[in-house]
């Protein structure tokens, strides 16, 4: 996945604008990604290390519970769902993930602003 791709993803908020449930949906996949990639430390406590793997397990459940909530909120977010974990496997698992969670946080501090 190429820069270009992370853009277009990152900026599906603006195209959103035309239905406002759409954010709430995207939001909630933009936190759960940077749940999913926040640094890990050597003194975070067990709930920090808990939430990331469960934020990890979301995106790539295959079935059950977890599998429905994804796909119910990617389709709420008009996102397809197979598109997103794409993107949260090329987010999740690159060596740099800093530029994109400085983006979501963004996106995100912008929506609290509106």
């Amino acid at each position: 996945m190429n820069q270009q791709n992370i853009n277009n993803i990152l900026e599906l908020r603006e195209e959103s604008k035309k239905d406002s449930s759409n954010i709430l949906f995207l939001s909630v996949i933009y936190q759960a990604l940077l749940d999913a990639t926040k640094s890990k430390s050597i003194t975070e406590s067990s709930s920090i290390t808990s939430l990331r793997r469960e934020a990890t397990n979301w995106f790539f459940a295959s079935i059950g519970v977890t599998s429905e909530n994804f796909e119910f909120i990617c389709d709420y977010a008009d996102l397809n769902p197979n598109k997103v974990r794409e993107f949260a496997s090329y987010v999740i698992n690159s060596d740099n993930n800093k530029e994109v969670r400085h983006k979501l946080n963004l996106l995100l501090r912008r929506k609290e602003l509106e």
